[in-house]
C-alpha cells in the first residue's frame, strides 16, 4: 500500500482572513470582555476536542452557552444573539510555507487532506489550484463524523498508510491521529499552545524533521 502524508487544511494549509471565529473577539470588546485570541482559541478547540459527529453542515457543533462558560463569560441573551448571527465572509489563501512543503513532498508521498468542512472545502481546493497536489479529500461533511473521532482518520488509513498527520488543533488533530495510531505533529502558526515544545511553528520546521530522519 503507498505511503501518504496527510493534514488538516484550515490555519494548516489554507489561511483564512477573518479567520473563523475573529468575529467574536470584536462582539466580545463591545460587551467589555477583555477575551484574547489566544484564550478564546483554546476554548473552542476543548469544546471541538470532545465532539465526535457532525452538524446538517458537516462541522462540529459550538455550543455558545459552553463556549461562554469555558470563558468565565455570563450568557446573556443580547450577547448570545450577537455571537450565534456568525461572520459568513472569509476570504482564503495558501500559505507560501504549505505550498513548498506540498511541493516538496508531492513526488514521494500521496497528499491526504483529513478535515473538519463544509462542502465548500472542494470549492476552495479547486480555487487554489491545489488538486495537482491532493490525491484525497477526506471531509467531514462527507462522511459525517468530526475530528477527533478516530474514525474519520481510520477511514483515511484504510486508502493508505500514513506516515503522520500535520494540523493545527492539539484537542482535534494531535490527538485524533493519537487515537488511530498515527503519528501526530502539531503546526502551531500562533503559539497557541506555549506550553507544548514538540511542536512546528511552520512548514519549514516539518521539512527538516524530515530530512533529518531520511523521509525526503
Amino acid at each position: 500500500m503507498p505511503i501518504a502524508i496527510s493534514l488538516d487544511l484550515t490555519e494548516t494549509i489554507v489561511g483564512y482572513r477573518p479567520r473563523p471565529y475573529e468575529y467574536m473577539l470584536g462582539i466580545f470588546k463591545d460587551f467589555g470582555y477583555k477575551i484574547t485570541e489566544r484564550q478564546l482559541f483554546r476554548a473552542i478547540a476543548k469544546i471541538h476536542g470532545k465532539i465526535n459527529f457532525a452538524n446538517s453542515e458537516g462541522l462540529p457543533t459550538l455550543n455558545l452557552y459552553t463556549l461562554l462558560y469555558e470563558l468565565g463569560v455570563h450568557p446573556c441573551k443580547k450577547l448570545i444573539k450577537y455571537l450565534s448571527q456568525g461572520d459568513k465572509f472569509h476570504d482564503y489563501f495558501v500559505y507560501e510555507d504549505s505550498l513548498e512543503f506540498l511541493k516538496k513532498i508531492k513526488n514521494k508521498y500521496r497528499i491526504f487532506i483529513i478535515t473538519n468542512s463544509s462542502s465548500k472545502v472542494h470549492k476552495i481546493v479547486r480555487e487554489l489550484n491545489l488538486t495537482n497536489y491532493i490525491d484525497k479529500i477526506v471531509a467531514s461533511c462527507d462522511l459525517g463524523i468530526v475530528k477527533p473521532n478516530p474514525k474519520i482518520f481510520a477511514y483515511a488509513k484504510g486508502q493508505s498508510n500514513i506516515l503522520f498527520h500535520i494540523g493545527d488543533v492539539y484537542e482535534v488533530d494531535y490527538i485524533g491521529a493519537s487515537r488511530a495510531f498515527i503519528k501526530p505533529i502539531l503546526l502551531d502558526r500562533f503559539n497557541f499552545y506555549p506550553e507544548i515544545k514538540q511542536k512546528a511553528i511552520n512548514f519549514y520546521d516539518i521539512l527538516r524533521y524530515m530530512e533529518i530522519n531520511r523521509l525526503l
